[in-house]
């Protein structure tokens, strides 16, 4: 299993989830911008089964504004540079 952590922003910027685990996020809350949910705990992020399930997730594209200015699909997740690493083991989660 596969967990997700932010390293910052795309831009270098740093910002408070820095070093945190992605929980959630849902790309079409503020009209597109996305909502990111994160914690500290690993054991708490959302577990994926793969690398490729993780950055699928990280690439989803907002319904509600499919598409940037410049015509691009519109993901906000991308806007975080992140690692994908092993969760931890089950018997952390108790």
């Amino acid at each position: 299993m596969k967990v997700i952590r932010i390293l910052g922003l795309a831009d270098g910027r740093p910002l408070p989830l820095d070093g945190h685990y992605l929980r959630s996020c849902d790309v079409n809350a503020h009209g597109g911008r996305g909502a990111v949910d994160a914690v500290q705990d690993p054991a708490k992020a959302r577990r994926f089964t793969d690398v490729v399930e993780a950055m699928e997730y990280w690439r989803r594209q907002s319904a509600v504004r499919p598409l940037r200015p410049d015509g691009l699909p519109n993901r906000p997740l991308t806007a975080y540079t992140i690692e994908v690493v092993d969760a931890p083991p089950a018997s952390r989660l108790n």
